[in-house]
């Protein structure tokens, strides 16, 4: 018998609907299902759920029902056991959630007759991130966190710009005066990054992207930098807040003087493809990437 996670989005009736397919599918063939605990709201279940944390180290696969955002809440705590990420869209874009609803027990089907094997899976890497701040005189980690999409290092609405030191492999890089940085993979190219104007990269190779929030320059531009390169970046003397944000879900208050570490996580994520769709096709239906303009 295997333990199949489940991850359902708030507010969406489609998917509170499929996870009851899914509750009684798994029951008709023996297989055990864990909640996530606001999940476990959601759908009315007797038993409490657990935390995404627990989830993602006691569940193979996961299923979660929303978007991207409620996928990527669970594949930050994935850690060397890895489980498949079974991700059904009913959110905006879905460039992870790749699965319609009608795909979604076709895989679960697939994946218990072999494994997984004969399903099209991807594989992404994510970025590690630390924070290293002067306490007592002493220089301690009081922040860490995994990141699938990006970490992002970002002033306050309404304060002025910030200077941010950066680094590659102990090398001073530049001094940036902008809102902000984003260190995205190449999953979170298609993210804030983009909207930043980074570039798309394609999710297989190992690069990290470095875009620059409305920098104050004419010749700061993006960096894409190999994603085993060690990244510092330091925040000198700042009047506002601060503030580094993991996948635009987990936030943390920055201070002058801090020091945040980027590197590769030890980790990857899996998670189910679509049998019907390429990456590209995905582009081109989502951001109509590649698409020419129409003629009157």
């Amino acid at each position: 018998m295997s333990t199949i996670g489940l991850v359902v989005r708030p507010g969406v009736d489609a998917a509170k609907a499929l996870a009851e397919q899914v509750l009684a599918w798994a029951k008709g063939h023996g297989h055990s299902i864990i909640i996530e605990e606001e999940s476990a709201k959601v759908i009315g279940a007797k038993e409490p759920g657990v935390p995404g944390y627990q989830l993602a180290v006691k569940a193979d696969p996961i299923v979660t029902l929303g978007g991207d955002g409620t996928l990527i809440g669970v594949a930050r705590y994935v850690t060397k056991r890895s489980p498949l990420l079974i991700g059904v869209n009913f959110g905006n874009l879905g460039f992870l959630t790749e699965l319609t609803p009608a795909e979604l027990l076709p895989t679960l089907e697939k994946f218990f007759s072999d494994g997984g094997k004969s399903l099209p899976c991807g594989e992404r890497s994510m970025i590690f991130c630390e924070v290293i701040r002067s306490v007592d005189g002493a220089e301690k980690c009081v922040f860490s966190s995994q990141a699938v999409n990006d970490v992002v290092i970002q002033k306050g609405t309404q304060d002025k710009l910030m200077d941010i030191d950066f680094a590659v492999d102990s090398e001073d890089v530049m001094r940036l005066r902008a809102d902000g940085l984003i260190i995205s993979t190449p999953t979170g190219s298609t993210a804030y990054s983009l909207a930043a104007g980074g570039s798309i990269v394609h999710p297989l190779l190992s690069v990290v992207l470095v875009t620059p929030i409305c920098p104050h320059s004419l010749t700061s531009r993006p960096l894409v930098l190999s994603l085993d390169a060690r990244l510092t970046v330091r925040l000198p003397r700042h009047e506002g807040s601060t503030f580094l944000s993991i996948d635009g879900q987990v936030s943390v208050p920055l201070f002058s003087g801090d020091r945040v570490q980027l590197t590769r996580a030890e980790n990857v994520v899996r998670f189910a493809r679509s049998p019907s769709k390429s990456y590209f096709e995905i582009l081109r239906t989502k951001l109509n990437w590649g698409i020419g303009n129409k003629s009157e």
